[in-house]
């Protein structure tokens, strides 16, 4: 569920786009990522495990991998190519929005990439902002799609859409939710720019 908040203020927030984590899933499952922020579409894959997440997908035509667990503020950055794993904090403000408030305004039932879903109407402000928008959320957990506007108090907005489509329900490997440890660390400041993405130093 949080991967839906993340990825709906991501537009407002000028974060990396694919760095949507940590759904409230109760179940394993693996699925194709579509999530468009103002008309930019990034494509990718993702695997999920209660309270971990991996996602995979290009940056700037180079190979990346964000590793998150729900027991750290501190998501990884992995880049097989360049054999390098970078630390980063997840901004605090991007779990402000609480399971409960999303989920109870539901308003009809869907399917969604061949999955059973619950709509809800989302109409929510928090001190960065609105967001107004829907969210398919499955009775697992699973958010197979959102499409929604978050609006800062400065006026700007951003629009973004996320879909999950061929979910594979089921036990993930644990290997794909931890970074390699050969590879080496270094700060996010000195990849950041090569990935076009806009990093905070976990120091």
């Amino acid at each position: 569920m949080r991967g839906i908040v993340i990825a709906l203020l991501a537009a407002a927030l000028a974060l990396p786009a694919s760095a949507a984590t940590l759904s409230e899933a109760k179940i394993g499952f693996s699925a194709d990522r579509t999530l468009v922020i103002d008309g930019r579409t990034y494509s990718g894959r993702l695997w999920t495990m209660p309270g971990k997440e991996r996602h995979e997908q290009n940056l700037n035509g180079i190979p990346a991998v964000f590793v998150l667990h729900d027991d750290t503020p501190l998501a990884a950055l992995v880049l097989p190519q360049l054999h390098t794993v970078v630390e980063f904090p997840l901004p605090p403000e991007l779990r402000l929005l609480a399971v409960p408030r999303l989920t109870r305004k539901p308003i009809g039932h869907e399917t969604v990439g061949g999955v059973e879903t619950t709509k809800y109407a989302i109409d929510e402000t928090v001190p960065e902002g609105h967001g107004e928008g829907f969210l398919w959320l499955s009775d697992s957990g699973i958010p197979m799609k959102l499409d929604g506007i978050f609006t800062r108090p400065s006026g700007r907005s951003g629009h973004v859409h996320w879909e999950l489509s061929h979910v594979h329900l089921g036990p993930q490997p644990a290997a794909l939710f931890e970074p390699p440890r050969d590879f080496a660390k270094l700060p996010a400041e000195a990849v950041a720019p090569l990935l076009g993405l806009r990093l905070k130093s976990a120091h």
